[in-house]
Order: C-alpha cells, then sequence, then structure tokens
C-alpha cells in the first residue's frame, strides 16, 4: 500500500498586517470564515477579534472588542455563527456570538466533564505553556485545542464544551520531531482541521514548521518547514502564531506575531 502523499509549499502571497491604531500588534491565531472570504485573528495583548480579508488588509467595521484578554487562538464553529477564543491564563475558551458580538460563555478545561484525563498537564499556578490554538472538526463539530509545551498536549472536546473526549501527548514517538529543536523545547502555537482528509494542521513557533497530523492514527504524515523565498539567504517565518486552511482553494494562512505578517501558501499535491 503507497503512504500518504508528499506535500509541498509555496509561498504565493505576504501581507503586513499591524495595525497599532486598532490595536492589532501581536497577531496570535487564525481562522478562516466558512464561506472562504476572511479571516479572523486575536491579539494577545489587545480585547478585540479582528477581521481581516484575504490579503490581511483590516475590515474595522467588522472587528470588535470583547472583554476577555490573553487570547491566543481563535476558531469558528461550522455553522458560521460563533467563534471560539482560547484564553492561556485560565486555560478557558471563549464562546462569541458573531451577529451580536457578545461573549456567550467562558469554559473552563477545569470545568469540563473527565478533566482528570489532563489535569496533571497544567500546573497550578499556570506555567505560560497553556493553551495556545484551537480548532473545529467540521465533520462532527468536536473541537480540538492544543497545549504548548511541556508537554504538548492534543485535546478533543465535545462539541457543547462539556466534556474532553481524549488526549494526546505530542511526542517524537507519534513523529512530532525536529532537526534542530529537541523534544523538551518543541512547542504547538497554533493548529486548524483540514476537511478534506479530516486532518490536522499543527504549526510550530520554535521549529518554524507545520506538522500535518493524522489523529486517527495518532502520526504525524509529514512535516513541512515554512520557507520564505528570498534572493539572500534562505529564511522562515518567524514565530508562527497561527493557521489557518483552505480547504477549496487549498491553500494556507499562517500569521507571525514576531512581525505582524500574514503569509499565504499554495498547497501542491494536496487531494
Amino acid at each position: 500500500m503507497a503512504g500518504p502523499e508528499e506535500l509541498t509549499l509555496s509561498l504565493i502571497g505576504e501581507h503586513r498586517i499591524l495595525d497599532k491604531g486598532a490595536g492589532l500588534n501581536e497577531p496570535s491565531g487564525l481562522t478562516l470564515n466558512t464561506d472562504g472570504t476572511a479571516l479572523y485573528t486575536v491579539s494577545d495583548d489587545t480585547k478585540a477579534i479582528f477581521k481581516l480579508d484575504l490579503k490581511g488588509r483590516l475590515r474595522i467595521s467588522e472587528s470588535f472588542f470583547i472583554g476577555v484578554d490573553d487570547l491566543e487562538g481563535i476558531a469558528i464553529s461550522a455553522d458560521g455563527s460563533r467563534l471560539l477564543a482560547v484564553q492561556e491564563d485560565t486555560n478557558s475558551i471563549i464562546t462569541v456570538d458573531i451577529a451580536s458580538r457578545k461573549e456567550i460563555s467562558r469554559r473552563p478545561l477545569a470545568a469540563m466533564e473527565n478533566y482528570g484525563l489532563v489535569a496533571h498537564h497544567f500546573p497550578d499556578p499556570p506555567d505560560n505553556k497553556g493553551l495556545e490554538g484551537i480548532t473545529v472538526n467540521t465533520r462532527n463539530n468536536h473541537v480540538f485545542v492544543v497545549k504548548e509545551g511541556r508537554p504538548g498536549v492534543l485535546i478533543e472536546i465535545s462539541p457543547d464544551l462539556g466534556a474532553i473526549i481524549a488526549a494526546r501527548l505530542l511526542t517524537t514517538t507519534n513523529g512530532f520531531d525536529h532537526p534542530r529543536i529537541g523534544p523538551d523545547k518543541l512547542d504547538f502555537s497554533g493548529l486548524s482541521h483540514d476537511s478534506t482528509r479530516d486532518t490536522l494542521w499543527i504549526t510550530s513557533d520554535k521549529g518554524q514548521c507545520l506538522f500535518h497530523y493524522d489523529w486517527s492514527t495518532d502520526q504525524v504524515l509529514q512535516r513541512l518547514d515554512l520557507n520564505l523565498e528570498s534572493d539572500q539567504k534562505p529564511a522562515k517565518i518567524r514565530k508562527s502564531e497561527g493557521v489557518a486552511f483552505d480547504p477549496v482553494k487549498r491553500r494556507l494562512y499562517v500569521v507571525s506575531e514576531r512581525d505582524a505578517q500574514l503569509y499565504v501558501f499554495r498547497v501542491h499535491g494536496h487531494e
């Protein structure tokens, strides 16, 4: 039987999204809306949700403030009506109604059924290695969140955010390794569900790469470096903090917190 198809990335766009006046300083987290026409991001130093077009231009009238800071990741519900964001210092999922722009729930992991499955990975007080990314599996509406490190943990949550279904460590055993970064230093800073293959794209800030991961087999299918084309020395995206996959256009959008840039990649070989 043939192995998984090798994918490649080509950079097709790069857009500056920094907007200090609006508070978009350190983009962290990214999600594509349901019709593939816009992106949402958050900035962990600003109590706001920002909407961007696909070239990174801020849609200021469709961005809005909410009463929550330290947001690190963002996802959209399968029906497109709600945004889900993770707050790292409380390891909570914040649900926001898009139409009213109001917070409708705040659910800490610790309040969920089966929290005992992961409790030992979340020290009290927090160690700044809490929840960093979130995505929704559009096939079954299950929510996935990722813990940044020490250790990296991927957690599957019920659609109503009431219960933890399963959790997996992200280690060398299931393919999360890197030629330059040791397993104790490798981090995980964002994720996006791939509805075409029912897989997950997980980005690493320190690894400057993406892991294409299959939850059903608990194995990394491929690691892809986030290379930037340059006439000078080779470069990679610095501090990638969010990723969003477009299954129709076969594109990956990645945000850099360090440089406040939106990068657009075409995925080649993706069925």
